[in-house]
């Protein structure tokens, strides 16, 4: 079993082991005192301010632009770990996330929500490259892929508590990079979650699981390709917990106030 960070130690239920690009359980959605709208149905909602160390940690996007939560103060921030050479859960959850950001746009909330996906992966996921996977989901600027250094991207995680591992790939089946076709070295073992910021720089809700992509093709086809047997077992038949992207756009709702959809 390989170590959980603090926060999901706190808000999940049952015992999480790392997968590789894999998920851990997911408690039951909970009720936020004071609050008078409808908590979601799934993940946890809660209520944590996010440490000023961490709020201003400095990070960088796909456009090389230094990324701050901070900065994203007044915004809906909706954060999710990913790498881009993940071959069995992050295409799912960008896929997802794609259906999402749609939907942000039916819903007229486009410029107060920020979809954020920060890597796991910094030694590998430079700007470039996550130019690269931006494309191969039509981006809208208001849903943004971020790196930075080891220290920062280790630092941000940790409090979050999202555990991740890297750990080498058997040379005698090493996958090749989607991208420049290389045989890959190592994978990272992490912990899939999306949390939502609300624009007072509280954590509101989490969720831990597998995403479930119920919309044919909304993978891309290079990263389609790219799914192992485990990714496409995942893309067919998640198994529990998992989450769509219903459950993310009713924690947006239950923290904007707005109906999303």
């Amino acid at each position: 079993m390989q170590p959980k960070g603090p926060r999901l130690v706190g808000l999940l239920v049952g015992g999480a082991i790392l997968a590789a690009c894999g998920s851990a359980p997911s408690g039951p959605a909970a009720s936020v005192s004071g609050s008078s709208r409808p908590t979601p149905t799934s993940g946890t909602a809660f209520d944590v301010a996010l440490p000023a160390e961490i709020a201003n940690l400095p990070l960088v996007d796909q456009s090389g632009r230094v990324v701050t939560l901070a900065s994203l103060r007044g915004k809906t921030v909706v954060l999710a770990d990913f790498l881009t050479l993940c071959q069995e859960i992050c295409p799912l959850t960008s896929a997802n996330l794609r259906l999402v950001d749609d939907a942000i746009s039916r819903s007229g909330l486009t410029g107060s929500v920020q979809l954020l996906e920060v890597t796991v992966d910094p030694q590998r996921d430079t700007p470039a490259r996550l130019t690269a996977y931006q494309k191969l989901f039509g981006a809208r600027p208001g849903w943004s892929f971020v790196t930075g250094t080891t220290p920062q991207v280790a630092a941000l995680w940790k409090q979050l508590g999202v555990a991740y591992e890297r750990k080498p790939e058997p040379a005698a089946k090493a996958p090749s990079d989607w991208l420049t076709g290389r045989p890959l070295t190592y994978d990272v073992d992490h912990q899939d979650v999306v949390i939502v910021i609300g624009p007072d720089g509280h954590e509101r809700w989490l969720v831990n699981g597998t995403p479930h992509v119920s919309t044919p093709g909304a993978v891309p086809p290079k990263l389609q390709g790219f799914l192992n047997d485990d990714g496409l077992a995942n893309e067919s038949a998640p198994a529990d917990p998992s989450w769509t992207p219903e459950d993310v756009e009713q924690a947006i709702a239950f923290v904007t106030g707005h109906p999303v959809g």
